[in-house]
């Protein structure tokens, strides 16, 4: 019986690192085990020369990548029951997230940075010890529970999270660690992020978590998180849009 190798889907992405995810294989006996590969090469044949040594779960955590470069993964699924049963995904296509220019008078346009006249609502915070991997500017925080000092937060990770404000552009630091001191918007400050997908001027948007600083236009469903209003129209993906933040608008 012929084996068929699953979807691979983006979960995360920076200027330097990508974190995908591969449905399990079907159709098979199984039990499977799987290879990723990757290339700068669009639809690459997976091979000795591409392959990623190690890496053999389901999840792939892949750092030491350039800013604004196209990356293509692909996993190849073995059946175990018969070894010359195998099925190679279909192809994941991430562009990591492009470097800002760094000159502090005239710094690109990027996730994090604020525009239009703004109340002031930044607030001095903390990323927490607890927080894994980096954090980047305009990316949803959530608050953790801590005594005392600064707001200690963490990135969201779910729909379901309550955001807090969102990590202010720092022309000195292009991504934050756990432990480092940041600046984050509260509602009323105008912020440019990434829209993951054609937004209206003027339309209720929810954070993406699959990009950072992404987000997505409100579909109405059960549970979309509103977390501001879109200034700017986004035709397609990939464009940066400036929100008008609102960290206490509610679930829909």
């Amino acid at each position: 019986m012929a084996v068929t190798a699953g979807a691979l889907s983006l979960v995360q992405k920076s200027p330097t690192s990508v974190q995908a995810l591969s449905a399990a294989a079907t159709a098979g006996t199984g039990p499977y085990t799987y290879q990723w590969y990757m290339s700068t090469t669009n639809a690459f044949t997976p091979g000795a020369g591409n392959i990623l040594s190690g890496e053999t779960a389901l999840t792939l955590t892949k750092t030491g990548l350039l800013p604004g470069v196209a990356y293509y993964f692909k996993v190849v699924a073995t059946d175990t029951g018969d070894s010359n049963l195998t099925s190679t995904s279909a192809q994941l296509t991430v562009t990591t997230v492009a470097q800002p220019n760094q000159n502090q008078f005239a710094p690109s346009v990027v996730a994090g940075i604020l525009d239009l006249p703004f109340n002031f609502n930044t607030m001095a915070a903390q990323i927490d010890i607890s927080q894994s991997g980096e954090v980047f500017p305009g990316q949803a925080m959530k608050i953790v529970d801590s005594a005392g000092g600064v707001p200690k937060l963490v990135k969201v990770t779910a729909e379901a999270d309550k955001v807090f404000g969102f990590i202010n552009y720092n022309i000195k630091n292009p991504s934050f660690l756990a432990n480092m001191p940041c600046e984050i918007s509260r509602s009323g400050n105008v912020m440019y992020m990434h829209a993951t997908g054609a937004i209206g001027r003027g339309v209720d948007v929810c954070f993406d978590l699959t990009v950072a600083g992404g987000v997505r236009a409100a579909a109405g469903n059960t549970g979309d998180r509103i977390i501001g209003q879109s200034i700017d129209k986004a035709s397609a993906a990939g464009q940066l849009i400036r929100v008008e933040i609102s960290t206490v608008a509610g679930v829909v």
